[in-house]
C-alpha cells in the first residue's frame, strides 16, 4: 500500500513538472530561480561559494556516476551478488537513457533569466544531474543496505542518498542552468525508476528462490 502510494505522489509531481515545462517559465520558476540570486543577478555569497557549488554539481556528472555505479556493479558481481549487480547496471543505464530521451523529446531552453556559471549543451528538461544522482544514489544505498541487520543504519543511509540527490539538484538551479521544475521532475523521474527496478528485481529474486525448492 505505501509503494503504490509512493508511486502515485511521484507520478503526479513529474506530470506536474511535465506540464509546467510545456510552456513559458511559470511564476514558480522564476521565483525560485531568482532566490539565490542577488539585485545584479549575481550568486548570493562569497565569492568561494560558486566554486562549492560547481564541486557539488560535478557529483552528478554522467560520467562520474557511470564510473562509479559501473565498478560497484563488477565489485557486486564478483562477490557473488549477481542480481544486485544487474540491478545496479539496470538502474544506471536505464536512468541514463531516460533522462537523455527526455531532454529531447521536450526540448526545453536552459533559463535565460540569469546568468550561467557554467556551460551547457544539452535541453533543459528534465535534469540529467537531478535524475541520475537520484538514480545512481538512491539505487546504491537500497542495493547495498537491503541486507543490513540495523534497519536505523539502513534508513540513514538511504536518507542521506536522497539528500546527496537533493544537494545537486539545487546547485544546478544556483548555478542558473535549469528551471525548478527541470530539477523537480527529475528527482521524481530518478526515484521511480529505482523503485521499479528495485520492485522488479526482489519479485525475480522472490520466483527464483521458489523455484529452486521445488
Amino acid at each position: 500500500m505505501i509503494i503504490r502510494i509512493a508511486y502515485l505522489m511521484l507520478s503526479v509531481i513529474v506530470l506536474a513538472s511535465t506540464w509546467f515545462s510545456l510552456g513559458q517559465p511559470n511564476g514558480f520558476d522564476q521565483t525560485v530561480l531568482l532566490l539565490f540570486r542577488d539585485d545584479s543577478l549575481n550568486l548570493i555569497g562569497p565569492h568561494w561559494l560558486s566554486v562549492i557549488v560547481r564541486d557539488i554539481t560535478a557529483l552528478g556528472s554522467n560520467w562520474v556516476l557511470l564510473y562509479m555505479m559501473i565498478s560497484l556493479s563488477a565489485i557486486l558481481w564478483c562477490s557473488q551478488r549477481r542480481l544486485d549487480a544487474m540491478k545496479i547496471l539496470m538502474m544506471t543505464v536505464g536512468g541514463v537513457a531516460i533522462s537523455l530521451g527526455l531532454k529531447y523529446v521536450f526540448e526545453r531552453a536552459r533559463p535565460d533569466l540569469v546568468p550561467h556559471l557554467i556551460e551547457v549543451y544539452s535541453p533543459s528538461f528534465p535534469s540529467g544531474h537531478a535524475s541520475m544522482s537520484m538514480v545512481c544514489f538512491l539505487g546504491m544505498a537500497v542495493v547495498l543496505s537491503r541486507n543490513w541487520a540495523h534497519a536505523h543504519a539502513r534508513h540513514l543511509f538511504i536518507i542521506m542518498a536522497i539528500f546527496s540527490a537533493v544537494l545537486v539538484g539545487v546547485s544546478r538551479i544556483m548555478l542558473g542552468v535549469h528551471w525548478p521544475t527541470d530539477v523537480i521532475a527529475g528527482w521524481g523521474i530518478g526515484i521511480l525508476w529505482v523503485l521499479l527496478v528495485n520492485q522488479f528485481g526482489s519479485r525475480f529474486e522472490s520466483v527464483s528462490q521458489t523455484k529452486t525448492r521445488i
